[in-house]
């Protein structure tokens, strides 16, 4: 039979406590230095691309744009942001009416006529009674072999000209005379602006423009925008709004389309009697003023700012299932995953209409607010973003105005192309132009940005562009890159390991914080009432008692109150803080005991010592209240964690003021009494975070205030808890008494954050 004696149980707790303080050590380096896991609701984004695609082309200012804003609205209260608004802007707009079944449809048709020329100034189609047709393409259906540039003129025309003018140089154009009543072909490369080649041809006296690309047999959708002061401007509204009146029909042709029509024009170019003509019907192209709208929610934070949007609206053309149902559809993921786990920054989340049209949603809100948006620290924006590698489109654009981010987005990049995504690869750049989508509008108001994008689709701007396009296996990624991205920059590791269900968001009311403030201080109570009913308190219970009480406080003045804050917040004001508050005690206690310290007895010490340590704890527990005060603005959840970390290591506080005053013969009750009240600052500064600071109390102001008191605790640990308990003469029980406190308190700290 083996005797296990009061020693060797000793023994085995020290080494049992040992082990526990090395390995949550460990624990914490290892959860630090890691990354945080992030489980992405693919259903759920799907299920946001199928609804927003299902309402049709989402055309700035159109009945479907409108109920998409009203669905993702929805959306943004589902996953709890909260100031939810749908704001209207007034912009230039420009749509497509489709004619009723009784009207002319939208098409256009050439042909070749011989004859007699056209008559100067009669109407049109008089000139071609004297001519007949010789060869016609027959109708050219709209959508198959045209569309509409946005800002396009609208209106019926017969008789006019085909005349092909190149690459549309300013040469070309110059060279061309008087264009009334042609119809301009130009070869579209890219090398001049839409807006140059579209005012030439007006300024010419051009009847119809039309562009066409090598190898585009799909003619898509773009439009005319003009950049002055930094802004684009719809044409129509472009140069003064000189061309305003003066619209007309801008087509985008098919390659095989042009190609018929130059022939005719070099046909007729080699008789003079034949004549290449161009008719058509384009009244159902609209331009005019429009009512586009813009869904903003955001998630109440710190002082840093975060903005993360896209835009919701698509082409006339199709539903824009990948431009742009998946950017918002994964804007709505990345929200909800913020609102769960409350990392620290207000994010703010923006919808945008009117990004088809020249990003004039996210000017006009720029524009409105810029005042307002001064503290944002930069914009993300997502568009596009549907990879698929076994159509040769697995790589994420990412581009940012900031080599600061860049270094963020590489690691992100690291973290999660390093997993599971095979096939699949990411490109970061810096590109202070701000890109091409409405981070733009951002980069031109002078904020920092990141976009997010796919590279260009064979559906892109297309009747194609249909939920169908979607890879389905790759929409998670995106919300994932993002979110990594944003907790580096955010400082966030992952939370606590143990999360409270059912409280998720923010506390509307001062009533729940002081609660929880309140129970965490009334632990102190707990530790003394522990003493309470010890029947006695030896020498080696003291020894242990105190070496546990030193540990706490040492460890959570050390590793939380000085290391974690300088981490964050910076090593010199907070180590300055910190020295202050050290200094501050030091000297305190220098003053109130000098020449006094010989003639006390050893209770006498004890006494002081619980009195010292009573006064360290209780102006250790009022930053700690305003901690929690702050927490619970952001996170009802986050701050009754932090009341569950609080009240475990206020239990052995309370010990430590407790144990010395008994054992000093200041009796049981008054021992307990006293631990009790250290603890009654703790809802005190949660009342004083949230009634008296507001929101002039920022986490730095929290994060100094925390540090001050770590140095008072260090002293008071250093000065009176420790030389206590080495009085006792019980070294081993006071070092297993060091071990067991910080053991628990450092489990603590990883285990609730």
């Amino acid at each position: 039979m083996v005797t296990i004696t009061k020693d060797g149980l000793l023994n085995a707790m020290g080494v049992i406590c040992a082990s526990i303080l090395v390995s949550s050590f460990a624990m914490g380096s290892i959860l630090g230095s890691s990354h945080p896991e992030f489980v992405i609701d693919d259903d759920s984004m799907l299920h946001d691309i199928e609804n927003l695609t299902s309402f049709g082309p989402r055309v700035s200012g159109s009945e479907a744009e409108q109920r998409a804003s009203e669905y993702i609205s929805q959306r943004f209260e589902d996953v709890g942001l909260q100031n939810i608004e749908i704001r209207e802007y007034q912009i230039m707009g420009a749509w497509f009416e489709s004619p009723d079944t009784d009207e002319e449809p939208t098409h256009m048709h050439a042909q070749i006529e011989q004859g007699s020329p056209n008559i100067p100034g009669f109407p049109d189609g008089s000139a071609g009674t004297g001519r007949i047709q010789i060869e016609s393409t027959g109708d050219l259906n709209h959508i198959e072999s045209f569309s509409f540039l946005g800002y396009s003129g609208g209106y019926h025309k017969h008789d006019s000209q085909l005349l092909d003018l190149g690459f549309g140089s300013t040469s070309d154009f110059g060279s061309s005379g008087d264009l009334t009543d042609s119809a301009v072909v130009v070869h579209y490369d890219g090398s001049r602006a839409l807006a140059d080649i579209y005012k030439d041809a007006i300024d010419g006296n051009a009847a119809v423009l039309m562009i066409y690309q090598e190898g585009v047999e799909e003619p898509p959708f773009r439009t005319v925008t003009v950049e002055e002061d930094g802004i684009n401007v719809p044409f129509p509204e472009a140069y003064g709004g000189q061309y305003s009146d003066l619209l007309i029909p801008f087509l985008h042709i098919s390659e095989s389309t042009a190609g018929i029509f130059i022939d005719y024009i070099d046909e007729a170019a080699g008789d003079s009697t034949k004549y290449a003509i161009l008719d058509g019907n384009w009244e159902a192209v609209k331009t005019g003023t429009r009512t586009i709208y813009v869904v903003t929610g955001e998630i109440p934070g710190d002082d840093r700012n975060i903005m993360i949007g896209a835009h919701h609206d698509s082409t006339y053309l199709g539903p824009g299932a990948v431009d742009n149902a998946i950017g918002v559809s994964q804007m709505i993921e990345i929200a909800s995953q913020l609102v769960e786990r409350q990392m620290g920054p207000t994010f703010q989340f923006s919808s945008w209409g009117g990004e088809e049209l020249g990003l004039l949603g996210s000017q006009a809100f720029i524009e409105e607010n810029v005042e307002d948006m001064e503290d944002l620290d930069f914009y993300i924006n997502l568009d596009s973003t549907n990879l698929n590698p076994s159509v040769g489109l697995g790589t994420l654009g990412i581009e940012t105005t900031e080599q600061s981010l860049s270094q963020d987005l590489f690691k992100a990049r690291d973290i999660v192309f390093g997993s599971d995504w095979d096939g699949y690869e990411a490109e970061i750049f810096t590109n202070e132009g701000g890109g091409g989508s409405d981070h733009k509008s951002f980069n031109s108001a002078g904020f920092s940005t990141v976009g997010f994008y796919g590279w260009k689709y064979p559906e892109y701007h297309l009747p194609s562009d249909q939920f169908s396009v979607i890879n389905q296996d790759s929409v998670a990624l995106v919300p994932d890159m993002v979110l990594q991205f944003i907790s580096i920059e955010s400082g966030y590791e992952g939370g606590p390991i143990i999360q409270i269900e059912g409280l998720e968001g923010k506390s509307e009311s001062w009533v729940f914080p002081f609660t929880i403030a309140l129970c965490a201080g009334l632990a102190t109570g707990i530790g003394g009432i522990i003493v309470m009913f010890l029947r006695e308190i030896t020498s080696e219970l003291m020894a242990f008692m105190l070496g546990m009480a030193g540990g706490v406080m040492l460890l959570i003045s050390i590793v939380d109150l000085w290391f974690e804050q300088a981490n964050e917040f910076g090593y010199l004001s907070i180590s300055v803080s910190f020295a202050i508050g050290a200094f501050t005690v030091f000297l305190a206690s220098y003053l109130l005991t000098k020449g006094d310290e010989e003639d006390m007895t050893d209770e006498r010490k004890l006494y002081k010592s619980g009195i010292l340590t009573a006064i360290a704890l209780g102006v250790h527990n009022f930053p700690e209240g305003l901690a929690m005060g702050v927490a619970v603005l952001e996170s009802a959840q986050y701050g009754f964690v932090l009341m569950i970390a609080i009240a475990l290591h206020n239990i052995p506080e309370g010990i430590a003021v407790a144990a010395p005053i008994q054992a000093g013969n200041g009796g049981k009750m008054k021992a307990t009494g006293i631990a009790m009240l250290t603890g009654l600052t703790e809802p005190l500064g949660a009342l004083f975070a949230l009634l008296v600071l507001g929101s002039f109390l920022t986490p730095l102001m929290v994060g100094i205030s925390l540090a001050f008191v770590g140095g008072i605790m260090t002293v008071v640990s250093c000065r009176e808890l420790i030389p206590q308990a080495i009085r006792q003469n019980r070294p081993k029980h006071m070092i297993v008494g060091i071990l067991f406190g910080s053991s628990v308190m450092q489990m603590s700290l990883v285990l609730l954050g």
